[in-house]
């Protein structure tokens, strides 16, 4: 599994001190409640950290970052049955470890997102009507989001279609999390007019789930014995859903239900974006380049991307690649060419759909922001995410993109700002 030390540590930190001003659990009853839930907690924190980071910043010293890169073109294909006869009810790819750069400074703040790409940015309420906190998961539509709410810390309850045109909430499903469960639903993904999960019992089985999307029952449709680090990526595929194993090996089963079948050459290798798996997967620390080197299920196509001598490639998508030389950092093709100074810090994954760069920076010695990059037209545009001071500095919270590198979704008080960033032309 993929270990971020420093991000953890600091996490630790944090949770200590907090520690010391809340009312304590009599020993027997902490000890009984760590152990039981240390596994799932440690698992679920790593997915959490892949799709958000918490950013500390001491002295300009920055950590965490996550980008994605999988094809667009699945949007089309969620649409086709999104909006479904019934009337609507009234009323968003992980690291291999934090990125530890000097956050540059800026002496003049990029213009907001608003007023750099209006057309990307819709800001809608973060809250059900009931005050549940709305969880982001990916767009299924130009305007419709797909979000979940939490019964409790990470626990996901239901799954709903979010109109950020009229705010209307429709439930999608009811989202079961069966006794013996130890890893609650997650790897959301939607195509087909379908949507799918996995989760994982107690035993090592992991579950995989799925629900249209017009409005039903979530049902398994197949299961399959794994480590106890579960699943590292669902996808639905036409009428199949794909998944692999963090432990490696990927594998299909039918969206209407039946047997799990490994993928013909799929042993130790991860899903990428189908039809390309790789290895080392999106938790391979310390094992090289993640998804330095990938096959086309399809073609049987294979491509292993370059590393020069004294280079750190930290990571590639299908086209591009992430990593430093010295103190450079860089992006590029696999094969090596086309090579480009990326703007700010170090990234840990692929430019999201080969073009958009998000990193923290500095503004001055006390503060700092959140900042979206184009690398292909080199505009950039602050997120509006604040900073809060603290001893040596100040840390943020830094969002990630979703899987399809398409949304990038995050609170800022009472509202949810949704990008889109396939808006910006």
């Amino acid at each position: 599994m993929n270990r971020t030390p420093d991000v953890e540590d600091t996490l630790r930190r944090t949770l200590r001190q907090a520690a010391g001003q809340a009312p304590g659990l009599p020993a027997e009853a902490a000890a009984s409640q760590v152990e039981a839930r240390y596994r799932r907690r440690r698992q679920r924190r790593q997915a959490l950290l892949a799709g958000a980071a918490v950013v500390v910043i001491a002295g300009g010293v920055a950590g965490g970052l996550r980008a994605a890169d999988r094809a667009a073109d699945r949007a089309a294909d969620r649409a086709a049955t999104v909006t479904p006869d019934a009337t609507a009810t009234a009323a968003v790819s992980p690291p291999e470890s934090p990125a530890q750069s000097h956050a540059p400074s800026y002496d003049v703040k990029p213009e907001p997102i608003g007023s750099v790409w209006p057309e990307a940015l819709r800001e809608v309420p973060a809250k059900t009507p009931d005050g549940k906190k709305i969880q982001p998961i990916l767009l299924l539509d130009d305007r419709t989001l797909l979000v979940s709410t939490w019964a409790s810390f990470e626990k996901t309850d239901a799954l709903y279609a979010y109109d950020l045109d009229t705010l209307a909430l429709r439930e999608i499903t009811h989202v079961v999390t069966p006794k013996g469960t130890v890893l609650f639903a997650s790897g959301f993904d939607a195509a087909g007019g379908h949507v799918a999960w996995w989760t994982q019992l107690k035993d090592g089985t992991a579950q995989i789930w799925a629900a249209p999307l017009t409005g039903g029952e979530a049902r398994v449709i197949g299961s399959r014995e794994l480590d106890e680090r579960g699943v590292d990526k669902v996808e639905i595929v036409g009428d199949r859903v794909a998944f692999s194993a963090r432990s490696g090996g990927v594998f299909t089963v039918p969206l209407g239900g039946g047997e799990v079948e490994p993928v013909a050459n799929g042993a130790g290798m991860h899903l990428l974006s189908w039809p390309w798996i790789g290895t080392p997967g999106p938790y391979g620390a310390g094992e090289g380049t993640r998804y330095g080197l990938i096959r086309n299920l399809r073609t049987g196509e294979t491509d292993r991307a370059l590393v020069r001598d004294g280079e750190r490639v930290h990571a590639c998508g299908v086209t591009l690649c992430v990593g430093s030389s010295g103190a450079a950092p860089f992006h590029r093709m696999r094969d090596g060419s086309q090579q480009q100074e990326l703007p700010v810090g170090m990234a840990r994954t692929p430019p999201a759909l080969d073009r958009f760069h998000v990193a923290s920076v500095r503004y001055g010695r006390h503060a700092g922001g959140v900042v979206l990059f184009d690398l292909r037209t080199g505009a950039s545009a602050d997120l509006g995410i604040p900073s809060k001071r603290t001893a040596g500095g100040f840390s943020l919270m830094r969002p990630g993109f979703d899987d399809d590198g398409r949304l990038l979704a995050y609170p800022v008080g009472d509202t949810l700002r949704v990008i889109d960033v396939t808006k910006i032309k």
